[in-house]
């Protein structure tokens, strides 16, 4: 956190001294790709505590839709949760999503594979599911439903 702050820090302070006095067009010139810049900084090297850096995690998520076709009911049974940096958990929430209507809703199911964080929340209703998804996980899984929305109907 320290690193993005004196980053955006640094990158204002240098635009706002070179843009004193400069004509208003040419300050909105700089301003908007200096916005975009610090935006960008901000995605890319705020810490992520558990998880790899978002840019990461929105590779990993592209690439598990676009093996959709690839994935095996394998790919979400055997998932064992463990903070992971190679995919491996939007690989499970796709092949979760996928085979939906092969998971057993009698309570013996949990999220993530995991007995030990979601030990009280096992998979019971497959509407219950994309609530109980980590953020970035839930948006993979609204991305696969719209998707699928738009496919269906044509």
């Amino acid at each position: 956190m320290p690193l993005v702050f004196i980053l955006n820090a640094a990158l204002m302070i240098s635009v706002i001294h070179l843009i004193r006095k400069l004509r208003p067009l040419w300050c909105a010139l700089i301003l908007i790709p200096t916005i975009l810049l610090s935006i960008w900084n901000t995605i890319l090297f705020y810490p992520q505590e558990f998880s790899p850096s978002i840019p990461k995690q929105i590779k990993y998520s592209v690439t598990a839709i676009l093996y959709y076709d690839d994935l095996t009911p394998a790919d979400w049974e055997e998932y064992t949760y463990r903070p992971s940096r190679t995919g491996e958990s939007e690989k499970y929430i796709v092949a979760l999503y996928k085979y939906k209507g092969q998971v057993p809703l009698d309570g013996t199911t949990y999220f993530y594979n995991d007995t030990d964080y979601h030990k009280d929340h096992p998979i019971r209703s497959l509407s219950d599911i994309p609530s109980e998804l980590e953020p970035h996980h839930q948006f993979i899984w609204w991305l696969l439903q719209t998707f699928e929305k738009r496919t269906g109907a044509q």
